[in-house]
């Protein structure tokens, strides 16, 4: 339901670890002698499923936290369109062009985010982007100039939304999971994240239809209006998840690690992706103080300082790009001339690293895979930046859009485990390609017939679709990574996004301009149609909207008549007089470009299989 970037950063399905299986080996001939012995744990036992009650109360916080950025993002995204048209007067090219270069930004400040985590920590880079993330939608909430919008969508807006976007939360999950709860905890922050979307939604269409009345002690510099959109109150609703997200990050959240208490310490050092910055002897203290509860549970929950050098006993972590030696050399470094050189060498050892991987087979069928999927994935944007303005102009505000709007969010909450306990014993492809073709053909009755059930029946299909390829073809990916080097393996998958954000975007904003117009002549400066007749005098009619009258300037001639039985007061821009309606041009283009996609994963079929995965890897086991 997203943009083609910002689907990209903010709704990319959680990868699937591979989970390992049990298996218990029985023979007939032996069970019958085989005593029982009480208390005994057997093969035949399974163990006892997590629950969220074997989550520690920190990852609760990042929970909370990642609840209300997900309720920021999408409350935000999914109205920004229709925010920038209505309140702003900006037109749809205009619209296209700006959110355009806004998702492009989020790209570029979405790999800068990655290494911020890692440098700096949850806590530091999570307030530093919340902080920035507030004052830039104060901006957009307060703002009443297209150059103060434009300055908080572009100056501002990118590093907050992409620095919060790429996985910050999800580090923190894993940093306050064990594998046998990490399963669970993604689980709960998928739900987690779709649930804040759909929320957002609901509260979108709740209060923009109406407009509301100023307190009278808001300052002047603030907002000098006495009333404003029901649009712009849900924006405000937006900044207060902001701020109390910044809120509840400086109170509560810390850098926290999970220390199994079972676990070696030479195993956490160097056996580990992220290995715990600890010296042996303050992991050995944590075991020995740890409380029946905490050994019950099974590990400890230790806060991370990020402002002590690290640990002398701690070896330097391996890096697949710069190396070990190049890590230390950077680290040891005592002038800027052999920092030079040591940075000098990572960088070579960097370009030798994307060089073996542009060499890879597996690289290559990822990326072919990637594109073929660019002309189904656009329908993400299309919901965002077709389907409301159409509902709307069409039909009118007191249509529930966002609730419309909302379906994917809902789907994507409750359909995705079901679905993959259903194919889970299937082979990739055997998944992916009938998702897909579902996802292909949701528009084919909007193509042909548009309206509001067609629409819904669009969402809901689609969604189908997407819950059934989209997770699948993440741990596809995942799964054909090269081993120790999957986070710049998909990292470069992403690049693609430099080049397809912008034109997927223009594109969206000139179907709108061209088959889906506005009609500003019907509608007053706040976009609210021009719906209600008004008495001027004995011989004169004319048209209203939220109490200002829809008379000369911008508005049409049509508005004012000496009839009252002869005029009509437009409550969507198909009736407004002299509008072109050619929504159905626009639908059978959003068709053509999804079908595409199946299409072109069917002819290459044979060139996606000759990847092995991982698990076909290692499928084989010698006798």
């Amino acid at each position: 339901m997203n943009s083609p970037a910002s689907s990209t950063l903010l709704r990319e399905p959680l990868l699937r670890s591979c989970t390992p299986q049990r298996l218990a080996v029985r023979t007939r001939a032996s069970r019958p002698r085989l005593p029982k012995l009480s208390g005994s744990p057997t093969v035949e036992q399974e163990e006892k499923p997590p629950s969220i009650f074997s989550l520690p109360r920190e990852l609760l916080v990042v929970l909370a936290v990642d609840f209300l950025n997900s309720y920021r993002s999408f409350g935000f995204r999914s109205v920004q369109y229709q925010y920038l048209v209505d309140e702003f007067g900006f037109t749809d090219m205009e619209t296209a062009s700006l959110l355009g270069v806004q998702a492009w930004l989020l790209v570029i400040f979405g790999m800068i985010g990655a290494m911020l985590v890692d440098a700096w920590g949850v806590r530091t880079t999570a307030i530093v982007a919340l902080t920035v993330s507030s004052v830039s939608r104060a901006m957009i909430t307060f703002g009443e100039d297209k150059f103060t919008l434009q300055l908080a969508l572009v100056g501002l807006a990118p590093f907050g939304e992409a620095v919060l976007s790429t996985g910050i939360y999800t580090v923190a999950l894993k940093k306050l999971t064990t594998p046998k709860t990490r399963g669970l905890a993604f689980g709960v922050q998928y739900a987690v994240f779709n649930l804040a979307g759909a929320m957002a939604d609901l509260v979108a269409d709740a209060v923009r239809r109406e407009d509301f009345r100023v307190p009278s002690w808001t300052p002047a510099w603030l907002w000098a209006h006495q009333s404003c959109s029901g649009l712009r109150v849900h924006v405000f609703i937006t900044l207060l998840a902001v701020v109390l997200a910044l809120l509840v990050c400086t109170l509560f959240l810390f850098d926290s690690v999970v220390v199994p208490i079972d676990e070696p310490p030479l195993k956490l050092f160097t056996g580990a992706s992220s290995p715990i910055p600890m010296t042996f002897a303050e992991l050995n203290a944590l075991r020995d103080n740890a409380t029946d509860a905490q050994r019950r549970r099974g590990f400890v929950v230790a806060r991370v300082q990020h402002n002590r050098p690290p640990p002398e006993e701690a070896p330097v972590a391996p890096s697949p790009i710069f190396g070990r030696l190049n890590l230390e050399r950077l680290q040891t470094a005592t002038s800027p001339a052999a920092w030079l050189d040591a940075a000098v060498a990572a960088c070579r050892r960097a370009a030798g690293s994307i060089s073996e991987l542009l060499a890879l087979r597996s690289f290559w069928v990822a990326l072919w895979f990637s594109l073929c999927l660019f002309f189904i994935s656009k329908q993400w944007g299309d919901m965002d930046q077709l389907l409301p303005p159409f509902l709307e102009r069409h039909y009118g505000v007191n249509v529930p859009i966002y609730a419309i709007h909302s379906i994917n969010m809902w789907v994507c909450m409750l359909a995705p485990s079901p679905i993959a306990a259903l194919t889970t014993h299937l082979e990739d492809f055997v998944v992916i390609l009938p998702g897909l073709w579902v996802m292909a053909l949701a528009p084919l009755w909007l193509a042909c017939e548009p309206s509001i059930p067609a629409v819904i029946g669009w969402v809901f299909a689609a969604s189908i679709g997407e819950v059934i390829w989209s997770p699948r073809q993440s741990a596809w990916i995942a799964s054909i990574a090269p081993d120790g080097r999957e986070g710049v393996f998909l990292a470069m998958l992403s690049l693609k996004s430099l080049v397809t954000t912008i034109p997927s975007t223009t594109l969206n904003g000139w179907l709108n301009s061209v088959f889906n117009a506005n009609c500003p002549s019907c509608r007053n400066e706040w976009g609210h149609f021009c719906d209600k007749q008004v008495k001027l005098n004995a011989s004169a009619f004319a048209c209203h909207a939220g109490g200002s009258l829809c008379l000369g300037g911008r508005y049409g001639e049509g508005l004012l008549s000496h009839n009252a039985s002869e005029l009509v007061c437009p409550s969507n821009c198909v009736q407004c007089p002299g509008y072109d309606d050619s929504a159905q041009v626009m639908w059978i283009t959003v068709f053509v470009f999804s079908i595409i996609s199946p299409v072109m994963v069917q002819l290459s079929l044979p060139y996606l299989r000759s990847v092995e995965t991982k698990e076909q890897r290692t499928k084989t086991v010698p006798h």
